[in-house]
């Protein structure tokens, strides 16, 4: 699949997310469009959107191939999608943020055993 554009779904009012959320444009070699999940036309704009992102609880990252359809990743389960779409140079600051991202889950949803 050929991916023409990323969408991000962040909670604008988190200063670590929206952080996170515009950093990744710098990394990617595709253009990226950051969406409130506050919008309140999101989910008209967007109805498969994943419930836990609609409700501000997990970030989510959809991938728009050439024909339109946007396929959506929650929180982590995006990482490897966008994988083959960060450029070389900037893969360093690539992991700096899925570490950001990482520490971020870890403070604010532990897991415990």
């Amino acid at each position: 699949m050929t991916v023409r554009e990323v969408l991000v779904v962040h909670d604008a009012t988190c200063g670590t997310c929206a952080r996170i959320a515009h950093d990744l444009a710098a990394v990617l070699r595709v253009p990226v469009r950051l969406r409130s999940c506050r919008d309140p036309h999101l989910h008209a704009a967007h109805p498969d959107l994943p419930p836990a992102a609609r409700a501000c609880r997990t970030p989510a990252v959809g991938t728009v191939d050439a024909g339109g359809t946007v396929r959506w990743r929650p929180g982590l389960r995006a990482a490897p999608a966008l994988l083959g779409l960060v450029r070389l140079r900037a893969l360093p600051r690539a992991v700096a943020l899925l570490c950001a991202y990482g520490a971020r889950q870890w403070s604010v949803q532990p897991w415990l055993p």
